[in-house]
């Protein structure tokens, strides 16, 4: 006969006791996967964090890093805190970060501000030829003057931003080329930074001397040989060729286009 053997029967109570230990090592394995999750984005989070805080760092790092080695004159100081902290309170008007901070990273106006239209120093390095006339007369020789006593940036008269540079290589001549060490600087912050005032209207060259347009004589600005009606709020290209004359409204200002040099090229 074939033995038959009888299956054997667990105890009820091992058998309970082994359901148990079975939904017990679920029940940890589901603690330790959860557990392991939490870790992973715990882990992650403050890496995150990190990364966050480091690209904030850096980001204000390259909000108030300055684009050049060159650095502010005490001109461009008094005349960035006159553009960025109108109420004086030594915070910038527009981001609320101290003015000096702002200044340390090169701005002149306030970068987060919208309406800013000047860019850090050191944004752009660009020149442009130019020739200065008053009745007829080239005034070529009272830039080289000033130039050459304005040389020095810690003068209260001269910009970083926008300047003439002494020590100008034969055949050229200093004062013969302006320079523009920033975005969008306009040709009234250079005549202000050697104490000259230059519009529309008027051109003085200090307190004495002031020409002024009346029923006779006239100022006119041309760049590249066509008239150009922004004066002083020019905002001048590379290689550009201006020309600032004032003198008879009929006087015709052929040979006076045709003396500015072609120097900036050289540069």
């Amino acid at each position: 006969m074939r033995n038959i053997r009888k299956k054997k029967k667990l105890n009820p109570r091992k058998e309970q006791r082994t359901l148990g230990e079975k939904l017990l090592i679920i029940f940890i394995v589901f603690i330790f996967i959860i557990s392991a999750f939490a870790i992973f984005f715990a882990v992650k989070s403050l890496f995150l964090r990190k990364d966050q805080n480091t690209n904030m760092i850096n980001s204000n790092s390259m909000m108030g890093q300055r684009l050049s080695k060159m650095s502010f004159t005490s001109f461009d100081v008094q005349l960035a805190k006159r553009l960025m902290d109108k109420d004086n309170d030594g915070r910038c008007d527009s981001c609320g970060m101290p003015v000096e901070m702002c200044i340390d990273g090169g701005e002149l106006q306030c970068s987060m501000d919208s309406r800013s239209s000047i860019g850090k120093l050191g944004s752009q390095h660009i020149h442009a030829d130019w020739k200065f006339y008053v009745n007829g007369k080239d005034m070529g020789y009272r830039l080289e003057n000033l130039a050459m006593d304005m040389s020095n940036m810690n003068s209260p008269l001269t910009s970083s931003l926008i300047h003439m540079d002494k020590g100008a290589p034969t055949p050229e001549k200093t004062g013969d080329l302006i320079h523009m060490h920033a975005n969008g600087v306009p040709l009234w912050i250079f005549f202000e930074s050697i104490g000259m005032k230059f519009s529309k209207d008027c051109l003085m060259l200090n307190s004495e001397e002031k020409y002024c347009s009346d029923d006779k004589n006239i100022l006119k600005f041309y760049v590249n040989g066509e008239p150009n009606n922004q004066y002083e709020g020019y905002v001048f290209d590379d290689l550009d060729k201006m020309l600032i004359s004032y003198g008879d409204k009929s006087e015709d200002l052929t040979s006076q286009i045709s003396s500015i040099t072609d120097f900036a090229r050289n540069h």
